[in-house]
């Protein structure tokens, strides 16, 4: 049987497989499953982003500028389907919450 590579997972995925040729694949967001992901993308310069999620959780959150560096800010969850993130200077970029 040839190895699984997986490139990209916007959801959570498990792979079983045994011995034998076959392989069982699962994916998507059930009943125990944790949630998916979600990516904002911040196009106009702010030092405070707002952003609506709707993972109906609170999501571990990375940031990054438009060069792509990773940004450190003050994140506050303000619900379970919101989150606010403060930073010392205003920049456009993506947050990546998970």
């Amino acid at each position: 049987m040839s190895p699984i590579t997986v490139t990209s997972v916007n959801r959570n995925v498990s792979v079983s497989g045994g011995t034998s040729s076959s392989l069982s694949l699962t994916a998507g967001v059930g009943v125990g499953s944790p949630h998916g992901t979600y990516t904002h993308t911040q196009t106009s310069a702010s030092s405070t982003w707002t952003i609506t999620h709707n993972l109906n959780c609170f999501p571990s959150v990375t940031v990054v500028d438009s060069a792509g560096s990773v940004v450190v800010g003050d994140v506050v969850y303000i619900s379970a389907n919101v989150v606010s993130i403060t930073f010392v200077a205003a920049f456009g970029g993506k947050a990546y919450l998970n």
